[in-house]
């Protein structure tokens, strides 16, 4: 997902992950899993196949983990502020835990476009002195706009494929 927000003489474009579920919903679907799966391994252990209880627990588990970790890399977030001289770049999980500061002069936004349907396109920052992959949880169409944005915002963008025009 990409969001544009304009301000005075800024620009602060977001980029999070398109998010099918949130936690809480999440939750729900664990818990109707988690009654599926027993009801059967306590029907099974009545009958006296008990061994597989600690199966049907260990499955539940991971199950619950994997959705966890699945829905916690929905919530990061980059947030690119271009004032009039420096471009701002933050990234974390609910809260900024990078912080990446760039003169909007020297930086630059190289791009390597898709050679298929099933590559995506990957997107730099570069200044010469670090180097920032953004965007590399967002889908081929959101790429594709955020490139758009960058270049509304008169930002330098380097395509690996220059001598075509769009």
């Amino acid at each position: 997902m990409v969001k544009l927000k304009r301000k005075h003489d800024s620009v602060t474009l977001t980029l999070q992950p398109n998010r099918s579920a949130n936690w809480r919903q999440n939750k729900i679907i664990i818990m109707v899993m988690t009654a599926f799966v027993m009801i059967i391994a306590i029907a099974w252990s009545v009958v006296g196949v008990w061994v597989i209880l600690p199966f049907a627990g260990f499955e539940v588990g991971l199950l619950a983990f994997l959705m966890y970790r699945v829905s916690y890399f929905t919530y990061q977030k980059q947030i690119i502020t271009i004032h009039s001289d420096t471009v701002v770049f933050q990234a974390g999980v609910y809260y900024p835990k990078r912080f990446h500061s760039f003169c909007k002069d020297k930086l630059s936004v190289k791009t390597i476009e898709a050679q298929s349907e099933f590559e995506q396109t990957q997107i730099t920052l570069d200044d010469g002195h670090q180097t920032i992959v953004i965007g590399q949880f967002l889908n081929q169409p959101d790429r594709v706009a955020t490139l758009e944005h960058l270049k509304k915002a008169k930002l330098h963008v380097h395509t690996d494929r220059w001598w075509k025009t769009r």
